[in-house]
């Protein structure tokens, strides 16, 4: 049997979304042209903006078109930068975000042990920095341990110490498990990616407030409001617009069966290992993420028992090399490096059955208590 519970790394593409994209595919007209076919793909390109802008609580014109979660991410980074001023993020943020700000000079903000951005280092930056920063970036719920942060009051800061900075939120984890543009609404940037709610990877989108000020990062064709050039991803385009309608009208009922196959997750890991908890709030997490710190292990030999076994699961974000380091976000919320190199994150999603949740408790029961023996650990 095998159990996919990496659904935060990324989902399996859904039947709406692989129905639109075989469909699109098959247009040939470029939406820059001007003849019928080239129109006729223009008003398909603009039928898709207007519909997640609807989802997502936005005007069609404020919703650009991107490659995915990393190129909004850096786009609402690097586009903001202005001489003299500096961009400020959370330190648990994605690395898209994260080495944006870094690499420009900015300031990281700490988080809690709980998984929240510090809002009194916010609070305490702003008020002496305030008139430096051109955007604030925290992300609306961590991809490792699924805290959804408290945006309203980042926001309110912002506006109160930074009036000029922009408001930028990676919300990349969040629109099938989360209103997107109820928790948004005061952000001026906000990231979506299409292969985190069942649409097509290398397709995502920014949302641009017409009040914020971006510089393109790409020349060219000045396509995307001059934005973004490049020919769009038309067929992933309308893939995901048809992904997100899915996973915005079954929200509710895709919640409320997720929640209860994580609880059973939590509940039959507990009772393997009563000294560990899962990080983070348990109030304020999403339903789907589930992340531990099997502290004296290494995350590495834990995921390749699991693979072994078809239980497919991470340590955390994915990235190129594959290498698995400590999680930087585990790092900033206080936990010891022993802590943050036995990291285990498990992501349920739409197609989770019960079936896995029962499969992984055994089989990660199995793996982290056999390495623990071997290596002398008692969990208490």
């Amino acid at each position: 049997m095998e159990a996919y519970l990496d659904h935060a790394a990324t989902t399996p593409i859904n039947d709406v979304a692989v129905d639109a994209l075989v469909r699109v595919s098959r247009l040939i007209g470029n939406p820059s042209g001007s003849h019928r076919a080239a129109r006729a793909a223009k008003d398909l390109l603009e039928l898709s903006r207007e519909q997640i802008g609807s989802y997502l609580g936005v005007d069609a014109s404020e919703v650009i078109f991107t490659s995915g979660g990393t190129e909004s991410d850096n786009l609402a980074i690097f586009g903001s930068l202005k001489d003299g001023k500096k961009p400020v993020a959370s330190a648990i943020e994605h690395h898209a975000v994260l080495d944006a700000v870094t690499e420009s000079g900015g300031k990281l903000i700490g988080a809690t042990r709980e998984g929240v951005v510090n809002l009194d280092e916010l609070e305490e930056y702003l008020k002496l920095e305030g008139d430096t920063v051109c955007v604030i970036s925290v992300m609306m719920a961590n991809n490792e341990t699924g805290v959804v942060q408290p945006l309203s009051e980042v926001v309110r800061l912002a506006r109160k110490y930074s009036p000029g900075a922009a408001c930028h939120t990676d919300a990349v984890q969040a629109p099938a498990y989360l209103d997107v543009a109820d928790l948004a609404s005061g952000f001026d940037l906000v990231s979506i990616s299409a292969h985190k709610f069942g649409g097509p990877k290398g397709t995502g989108a920014l949302v641009v407030k017409k009040s914020s000020r971006l510089r393109a990062m790409l020349r060219g064709g000045g396509q995307e409001f001059e934005l973004r050039s490049g020919t769009p991803n038309l067929a992933g385009i309308a893939a995901m617009a048809a992904a997100l309608e899915d996973a915005v009208a079954n929200r509710v009922e895709n919640v409320r069966r997720i929640a209860g196959l994580t609880e059973l997750l939590r509940q039959g890991l507990s009772s393997k290992f009563p000294g560990i908890k899962p990080t983070g709030i348990e109030s304020s997490q999403m339903c789907n993420i589930t992340n531990y710190c099997f502290e004296g292990l290494n995350s590495e030999e834990i995921l390749f028992l699991l693979d072994s076994a078809g239980i497919f699961a991470s340590a955390g974000s994915s990235c190129a090399s594959g290498a698995l380091n400590p999680s930087h976000v585990l790092l900033g919320m206080g936990r010891s490096k022993a802590e943050a190199s036995g990291s285990l994150r498990l992501s349920l999603g739409v197609s989770t059955t019960k079936e896995e949740i029962d499969y992984a408790i055994d089989v990660i029961g199995d793996v982290t208590s056999e390495l623990a023996a071997k290596k002398g650990i008692l969990w208490v």
